[in-house]
């Protein structure tokens, strides 16, 4: 019986170590996916935000184009025309029930 203790000890103390190798090696892989995934993060974030303020949008994107005065406002308006259009026929589109 004491043998088997011994073993059972053993094992356990052996299974302790490699958890704890498992546990380092895990904090050490997740440390380095944190540091790439940090500008993704920061990706998503502008996105949503862009999302939610259509206005902000095309003001930004009016910004970035490089066009004369009158072909921007034109291009503005049309795109925000477009914008209002996605939205109305996206809030209407039947949505699909998980079943």
């Amino acid at each position: 019986m004491s043998l088997r203790l011994e073993n059972l000890r053993r094992r356990r103390e052996f299974l302790i170590a490699q958890a704890a190798a498992q546990r380092s090696e895990v904090s050490y892989v997740a440390g380095q996916l944190k540091k790439r995934l940090r500008l993704l993060d920061i990706g998503l974030a502008i996105v949503a935000t862009l999302r939610l303020h259509p206005l902000l949008t095309m003001a930004s994107t009016s910004l970035l184009l490089p066009s004369p005065r009158n072909k921007l406002v034109l291009w503005t308006s049309r795109l925000f025309t477009v914008w209002e259009l996605f939205s109305v026929i996206r809030a209407r589109w039947p949505r699909r029930q998980n079943e």
